[in-house]
């Protein structure tokens, strides 16, 4: 899957973020924690994760030849973290891909999952979703596993990286005639916020 520029910067300077705040972190004696630093740790995890993309092209003459897409997809993700790093938790999912011109789709699913947040800042989270619906595409079921890294700038403020790769298969479409089944498979980089209860 090719990523727009704009795709490009923004990981980009997320990376530069997280780089500066670890080092503003060990630069003044304060390391920069990860979000499961020790065992006896335990909290409610609220995180928000965030995918946009736009792509752009025009013909020669450019006039009324132009065309540009965009898609946005966000993760809201709720679950809790034990002592021994585990995580159980709850998902929704949204996207909206729209052009120029008046068309535009949009879906949604929600889903439940378990993960391990590491001592390093790596966690890894694992989805099963159902309801997913996209535009004219209804029951949808599939799987989503995010390997991510984050760092806590505060001591309950956390920011992240997540490589999201997901697989859904879409069951009905009311305006294709005999459809049978539609296997979606896609990956995408995301910036996650999230916000630690203890």
């Amino acid at each position: 899957m090719r990523f727009s520029k704009i795709t490009i910067f923004v990981l980009g300077f997320v990376i530069q973020v997280l780089t500066s705040v670890a080092h503003s972190q060990s630069s003044s004696g304060r390391p920069a924690k990860t979000i499961s630093r020790t065992y006896g740790f335990a909290g409610v995890l609220a995180d928000l994760g965030l995918y946009y993309s736009l792509s752009e092209a025009a013909a020669t003459p450019s006039v009324n030849n132009t065309w540009q897409s965009s898609t946005t997809i966000y993760d809201f993700k709720l679950g809790y973290i034990e002592e021994s790093h585990w995580y159980y938790g709850l998902l929704y999912s949204g996207r909206s891909d729209s052009q120029l011109s008046p068309d535009q789709s949009t879906g949604g699913a929600v889903g439940a999952g378990l993960g391990y947040f590491g001592y390093n800042g790596f966690n890894i989270r694992g989805f099963y979703k159902f309801n997913d619906t996209f535009s004219d595409y209804k029951d949808g079921t599939g799987v989503q596993l995010d390997l991510g890294f984050a760092i806590n700038p505060t001591s309950n403020l956390y920011l992240g990286l997540n490589l999201s790769v997901r697989e859904t298969i879409f069951k009905s479409n009311s305006t294709i005639a005999g459809f049978d089944s539609w296997t979606r498979r896609e990956t995408y980089p995301f910036v996650t916020v999230g916000y630690l209860f203890f």
